[in-house]
């Protein structure tokens, strides 16, 4: 995971500690974010869509679909395509309060479920660790804001230029695809924009695009 969190809250209180949990099992399995990211930003979809746009088999992707419905993020609908039940999944987002309070929401958990197929994020948790990624992430934003510039951000996470770009090169073109269905970024403005050639090497891609 992340580290121990002093702890984590939602972001009302219509939410209840499912959330807590759904929060941190996505932080702490890549392979189960990065599934629930593409049922999120295709809403809705069959499993066999899903897991064919990702390389999983049959098996895991349906063991990752019962693990959704029962942290409470997915669930199975009574409609139908090509003969297969369609999914849908709920944005999740909560609150980790420490010594500072950071937001946790699809963009964060798209960009970790990310890490197990994406070289630069990959290589970016090996030096610094899985707790290095949310700081990345938070800058990257704040570059897509128009509030701060690549070698800000390295000076930022004191990382060397060259690092920086790679990696918010990666986030950047996850956030772009997953900024729509990410609450916690309902009200920023990008005034950056993400050429189209790098959201099509985004790990995740919505199928009405």
């Amino acid at each position: 995971m992340l580290g121990t969190p002093g702890s984590i809250q939602p972001l009302d209180g219509s939410h209840t500690a499912r959330r807590f949990f759904a929060v941190q099992e996505l932080l702490g399995t890549p392979e189960l974010a990065r599934f629930y990211t593409d049922l999120l930003i295709n809403s809705p979809t069959t499993i066999t869509a899903a897991r064919e746009r990702h390389g999983f088999s049959e098996r895991t992707a349906y063991e990752y679909a019962n693990k959704l419905e029962e942290l409470g993020v997915a669930e199975e609908l009574d409609e139908y395509q090509d003969g297969s039940a369609l999914w849908r999944a709920d944005p999740v987002s909560g609150e980790w309060t420490d010594e500072t309070t950071v937001e946790f929401g699809p963009a964060i958990i798209a960009v970790y479920g990310a890490t197990s197929v994406d070289d630069d994020l990959e290589r970016y948790v090996d030096r610094h660790g899985k707790a290095a990624l949310t700081p990345a992430v938070t800058a990257t934003i704040n570059y897509l804001q128009g509030e701060t510039t690549r070698r800000g951000i390295a000076d930022t996470l004191r990382v060397p230029p060259v690092e920086a770009i790679a990696v918010t090169q990666a986030i950047e073109r996850i956030v772009a695809v997953v900024t729509d269905f990410d609450p916690t970024l309902s009200d920023v403005t990008f005034t950056v924009d993400v050429h189209d050639r790098a959201t099509e090497q985004s790990p995740y891609q919505r199928v009405d695009e």
